[in-house]
Parts: C-alpha cells; sequence; structure tokens
C-alpha cells in the first residue's frame, strides 16, 4: 500500500514538474519571460466583456517580438507621451495602463509584478496613480536550469 502511495504520488510530481514552461529573464530575445508570463497571467484575471485592450508601458526589458494578442485582448505598447494622450483621449480621459516591475529577488523569492495605473491627462500633465496589482512568484529549478511558476497574490488596497 506504501509503495503504491509513494508511486502515485512521484508520478504526479513529475507530471506537474515535467508540464510547467522554464522561464527566463530575458525579454528582448525569448518570448518564454517572467515579463510576458506575468502580462499574461494579469490578463486572465481581467473580464473581457469590460475591456477589449490592454494598454502596457513599453519598458526596457519588453521586446519587439512580443504579441499583440493575449487570450481576446489586444495588446498596445505605449513608448511615449502622444502615445500615452491618445490611449487616455480614446477611452474618455481615463484609462487603465499597465507597468511591469523589474525582475526582483526578495525572502528567497524571485518574483515580477504588474501594476495597473489610472491614467489621466489634464492640463498638459499626464497623472497615473495606483492601488495594488499582482505579484507572480517564481522558483529556480536546478535541473531544468531555469524558472518556473510558483503562485500569483493581488496586493494593494
Amino acid at each position: 500500500m506504501k509503495i503504491t502511495f509513494f508511486l502515485l504520488f512521484l508520478a504526479f510530481n513529475l507530471n506537474v514538474s515535467i508540464g510547467q514552461t522554464v522561464l527566463d529573464t530575458d525579454g528582448l530575445n525569448n518570448l518564454n519571460n517572467v515579463y510576458l508570463f506575468s502580462l499574461k497571467e494579469y490578463c486572465k484575471s481581467l473580464d473581457s466583456t469590460k475591456s477589449k485592450v490592454v494598454y502596457v508601458r513599453d519598458d526596457h526589458f519588453i521586446g519587439d517580438s512580443w504579441p499583440k494578442k493575449i487570450l481576446s485582448f489586444d495588446i498596445r505598447y505605449l513608448e511615449t507621451d502622444s502615445q500615452y494622450i491618445r490611449a487616455i483621449n480614446e477611452n474618455n480621459g481615463s484609462t487603465i495602463i499597465v507597468g511591469i516591475t523589474p525582475f526582483d529577488f526578495r525572502k528567497g523569492e524571485f518574483s515580477c509584478g504588474v501594476i495597473p495605473f489610472s491614467a489621466t491627462y489634464e492640463n498638459n500633465n499626464i497623472s497615473m496613480g495606483n492601488e495594488g496589482g499582482l505579484t507572480i512568484y517564481f522558483v529556480y529549478d536546478k535541473k531544468r536550469k531555469g524558472l518556473i511558476y510558483k503562485r500569483k497574490k493581488w496586493f494593494g488596497v
């Protein structure tokens, strides 16, 4: 009985480990990276009946080959002030612009955050505020020599 339980336990754990994608931190050249994975996890949490477009701050680690569509959402990468202003104006003066944080290692855990900012444009000034976001946690798999998704957690007010 103990041997059967052990074999079932071992088979389940091997299947879970093998089924996960190995990720890296090279957002510019590789689509299997922690930043894009984190953005996809954020998109999974959205209500597609309320929003069709996800605006993303085009930071230094976002590659040209990143997808323009995730699930049912159009993804628009914003880099310049004029792109921010256009996105805000297209949404009646206020929209959500998502920022992806740099990769972090804290308290023994690797993580990457996705922060939705409420963006407005008034008096020639772009204002962005947030009340929280989503943190995606990863572990390093020595055998596979890469990062594996561990869990996600919403934070903030």
